[in-house]
């Protein structure tokens, strides 16, 4: 529970955020927050491994991602959300045009699923910048142990 109160955001306006880290505007500060990278090397091995995991075991790799970004990277919660998307968005992109080049992109599926991708980040953008930081890594440890307890509960069969 340690981390539940802590945000890794840095005050000043003159703050170096160094090459990856960066600013944005946050409501629940009050202004532009800014943050900076630690530990590339964890980041970049967290990414390798939740790939692999999320092919071996057909979940999304922000379920590693963000927690790692989160609590060792110095990332904050909102950022490494953000950026588990824009990855996740990467990923789908390069499938789908592999998917259409093979002539197995069903069009009125696609255009579904797109239109659900919008409405969902329509409603978590409202959510997640109405919710305080420690909510949402409230949530997330949630969300985390119900993954887990289900992927244990299918592992016995």
């Amino acid at each position: 529970m340690s981390r539940l109160n802590k945000r890794n955001i840095l005050t000043g306006d003159s703050v170096d955020v160094g090459r990856l880290g960066g600013r944005y505007e946050d409501e629940e500060s009050g202004g532009v927050v800014s943050y900076r990278v630690t530990r590339l090397p964890v980041a970049l091995i967290a990414s390798f491994v939740a790939g692999n995991v999320s092919s071996l075991l057909g979940i999304g790799g922000g379920i590693i991602k963000v927690p790692v970004l989160n609590a060792w990277c110095g990332v904050p919660l909102r950022a490494a959300a953000a950026t588990s998307a824009f990855m996740i968005g990467v990923t789908a992109t390069a499938g789908a045009t592999i998917y259409y080049g093979r002539g197995q992109l069903e069009p009125t599926l696609a255009a579904t699923a797109v239109l659900g991708v919008q409405l969902g980040s329509w409603a978590g953008m409202r959510f997640g910048a109405a919710a305080s930081a420690k909510w949402l890594k409230i949530l997330m440890a949630g969300l985390l142990f119900i993954l887990a307890a289900v992927m244990f509960m299918r592992g016995g069969r």
